[in-house]
């Protein structure tokens, strides 16, 4: 068969794209077309690495085939410009990147390639950066044939479920080719122009005894430069796809789960970091009274530390948990918001010594939030035990030993620091999605509410007494207006970041679903919702996780990839207790 197939292979390729240098192909076996969408996603990894030397037009990367190389790839030079400011704090917050150029892979080793200038923006040197880009890669798959028009189009889903493309529709795709005669360099360079992508994928698809003859030329969009050309034998073992059915957007990530075994005690936060610095990751854990550190190991869960609380602090009720590296020591810092007497401060806990200290106490709340452009900032808020939430909540930062307030954040009227997140959408500015007092999405546009969710994302809440303000005000009011005007619910967790690299965040929000015997939650599942420009859509899901989520945490990767980590809660029967494990989803 194959001796068949490679003559017939060449005599197609003269009638595509770029046949000026065709090598000899080999011929993949593929039994469904997500496969030739993955192979097609290796010649665009998310990868990045710095230039060794330079010698006239001709330099030397440090990627190579460990890092999914391989010839006629394009990168990106770019290097480090000036420094970002603070506007409040004058603290460095990042810098200006200048694009240096591209250049093209001409070989590849195995940790190292040699690549040539092909655009020069400023002259390449040693130190600059080199990467093919970690946001979507914008493409159109354009049918060479009639035969088989429904793989064209299944073809562009898959790569759009993926995560690291933007395929054009294929109804713009056969809108632009009406009526072009031919399919060559000057087209793609047209199309790229026109459609502003990167990539165009030439389909072929031939059937040869009972086969589809595939062939999948890859060429950029800007030059018409082949990268490089796929050829298989695809077998359709999937009946959806042998009768041409579509499958819409619906998961641009792919996700793999991973249970731990079960807590040995209730927990109820949960946040993640290599607080040590070792490079293995911790848990820490809020059970309400005191903090644990654990690590997961192949055993099971191995204790690590556990606060002790003083005999002054029994009567604690810890009400958020958050970690990250505030006062830049590489460490990462436990923040922990408590209610005690009446009263709210926040503490911070930190790797010290082989141990784990208290270093630093202040009044009211803490939380951490993504700013859009300036990564994670700690802010807090006032506490008045009539309000609960006063005054406007500021952002915190360290100097001379201390967590100090400065700028301010507005937020909408009446809500506090909890159960929020500000997203990139590509908006003129960030939006702030919420939840409300019904577990509703609400987005706002700075303190303008512009869309609310019809179905509710049900959390599982912290309940707080607030201090009762007399005895009088206790013995007239009925126990129903008490309990009302005494508790307060503070919403969940809600984390917006873009996970899958295309430059727009994702809101990450948790969905607990249907009610147990006692009207707990029996299940849930973790939702990625976008925007569109007009709403918030479900982009992906992971579902069927087996008990409420009671909390969750999210570690970044290399590589555009994710790890979630949820805190579940399997809810016990009549002789048996509640249990709490650690489900862990590795999102790509």
């Amino acid at each position: 068969m194959r001796k068949i197939i490679i003559p017939l292979v060449l005599i197609l390729s003269c009638i595509t794209v770029s046949v000026a240098s065709e090598k000899p192909l080999g011929v993949e076996e593929f039994t469904s077309v997500d496969e030739l969408a993955q192979a097609i996603a290796a010649y665009f990894p998310k990868v990045q690495g710095e230039v060794k030397a330079v010698q006239a037009d001709h330099l030397t990367v440090g990627l190579g085939k460990k890092d999914g190389l391989t010839p006629n790839m394009t990168l990106t030079l770019w290097r480090d410009g000036k420094e970002l400011l603070h506007p409040v704090t004058g603290a460095v917050i990042g810098r200006v990147e200048e694009e240096v150029g591209t250049v093209e892979v001409t070989s590849v080793g195995e940790a190292s390639s040699v690549a040539v200038v092909k655009k020069k923006l400023k002259d390449p040197k040693a130190g600059d950066k080199a990467r093919i880009t970690p946001k979507k890669i914008s493409l159109a798959v354009v049918p060479l044939r009639a035969d088989k028009p429904e793989l064209s189009q299944q073809l562009a889903d898959r790569l759009n479920e993926l995560g690291r493309f933007q395929a054009l529709e294929s109804d713009k795709v056969a809108s632009f080719l009406k009526d072009k005669k031919r399919k060559d360099d000057a087209l793609v360079r047209e199309m790229g122009a026109f459609f502003n992508i990167d990539a165009v994928v030439a389909l072929g698809v031939y059937p040869v005894e009972g086969k589809l003859l595939v062939t999948a030329k890859i060429v950029y969009a800007e030059d018409a430069r082949q990268l490089d050309t796929i050829v298989a034998m695809l077998t359709l073992t999937s009946k959806r796809e042998a009768l041409g059915d579509v499958r819409p957007f619906f998961e641009p990530v792919k996700t793999t789960t991973e249970a731990s075994p079960d807590l040995p005690f209730p927990a109820r936060y949960l946040a993640v970091a290599d607080f040590d610095g070792d490079g293995v990751l911790e848990y820490v854990f809020s059970d309400q009274a005191r903090l644990h550190i654990y690590r997961l190991e192949p055993s099971g869960w191995h204790e690590v530390w556990t606060e002790i609380v003083p005999p002054a602090e029994r009567e604690i009720q810890h009400l958020s948990l958050d970690v990250a590296d505030i006062n830049g020591n590489k460490r990462p810092e436990i923040f922990v918001t408590a209610m005690l007497n009446g009263k709210v401060f926040s503490y911070v806990v930190e790797a010290q010594g082989g141990s784990y200290q208290r270093i630093y106490e202040l009044p009211g709340f803490l939380r951490l939030v993504n700013y859009p452009g300036l990564g994670l900032a700690l802010i807090g808020q006032e506490y008045d035990p009539k309000s609960f939430f006063a005054g406007t909540p500021k952002q915190y930062v360290w100097s001379s030993g201390k967590y100090v307030p400065g700028q301010e954040l507005p937020l909408p009227k009446g809500m506090g620091i909890y159960g929020f997140a500000l997203a990139e959408f590509g908006e003129p500015r960030p939006l702030l999605i919420a939840f409300d007092d019904k577990d509703q999405l609400v987005v706002y546009s700075r303190e303008t509410p512009i869309w609310k969710s019809e179905e509710r994302y049900a959390q599982v809440g912290t309940f707080v007494l607030k201090p009762a303000t007399g005895i009088d005000a206790v013995m007239v009011k009925p126990a129903a207006e008490l309990d009302k005007g005494l508790r307060v619910r503070l919403p969940g967790r809600m984390l917006a970041l873009d996970i899958n690299a295309d430059g727009k965040d994702e809101v990450l929000v948790p969905r607990n679903i249907g009610g147990a015997f006692f009207g707990d939650f029996s299940e849930a599942e973790m939702d990625g919702l976008g925007w569109n420009g007009a709403r918030l859509e479900q982009i992906w899901s992971t579902k069927g996780i087996p008990g409420p989520v009671l909390d969750f945490s999210l570690v970044r990767r290399e590589k555009g990839a994710a790890q979630i980590y949820t805190l579940v809660k399997l809810p016990g029967g009549l002789f048996s207790k509640d249990k709490v494990r650690v489900i862990t989803y590795s999102v790509k």
